[in-house]
């Protein structure tokens, strides 16, 4: 499940990525989505390191991609 969890993050990370770098616009929401997301991989690499962790603290410190908010606007 962590796995799966890392794996759906980095792909909204290239996806933030990939946005920014083909708008035109304010792309000052994408980047800090971008950064919440790296933050987010971050943590939760950090706890996968660490033995012990629970499956529901990590969900709870680190919310799925799809639950962050998306401004509609720029897609």
């Amino acid at each position: 499940m962590i796995l799966y969890q890392l794996a759906k993050r980095l792909a909204e990370r290239n996806r933030l990525q990939h946005n920014i770098e083909r708008s035109e616009g304010n792309i000052e929401a994408l980047v800090t989505q971008k950064e919440q997301v790296e933050e987010q991989l971050m943590t939760q690499a950090n706890m996968w390191k660490e033995e012990g962790q629970d499956e529901f603290m990590l969900a709870a410190l680190a919310p799925e991609p799809d639950s962050l908010p998306v401004n509609e606007s720029l897609y």
